[in-house]
């Protein structure tokens, strides 16, 4: 064994799989979830961001927003999909909630690699210098 392989959680702000998948993928759900409940033209999100739009002098209105959210839906799903590692069979690394979690985790793994190859070093010169009698 020359290496230790350790998956270390990431914090999920960092990841692209939060900001291209989960983020638009929750903000359309809460859309279609307005739209269900209470009737065409009450989508939150796409409102408010047509609303933000205006402001910053481009013409688009809730509606056209909300339908542009709603045809890129699957490929959000995708998007998450794919960055999770679920297409390729690898191993996901987990996500954490909280940023001091990773920073802990890799400093604790740095430290236990760093333990690891000393006791290596030590070994191999203990090795070296006393003869086996076999």
């Amino acid at each position: 064994m020359d290496s230790i392989k350790t998956i270390v959680p990431i914090w999920i702000a960092k990841t692209r799989s939060f900001w291209l998948g989960i983020v638009p993928t929750a903000l359309t759900t809460v859309d279609l979830a307005f739209t269900h409940l209470t009737g065409e033209g009450s989508e939150p999100v796409a409102n408010a961001v047509a609303a933000i739009a205006q402001q910053v002098g481009l013409d688009w209105t809730g509606e056209q927003i909300a339908s542009f959210m709603r045809t890129l839906y699957p490929l959000y799903l995708i998007i998450f999909a794919q960055q999770r590692g679920t297409f390729s069979g690898a191993i996901p690394r987990p996500y954490t909630l909280d940023p001091k979690k990773e920073g802990q985790i890799i400093e604790m793994v740095e430290n236990g690699k760093s333990a690891f190859d000393a006791g290596k070093k030590i070994g191999e010169a203990i090795n070296r210098n006393l003869p086996l009698d076999r």
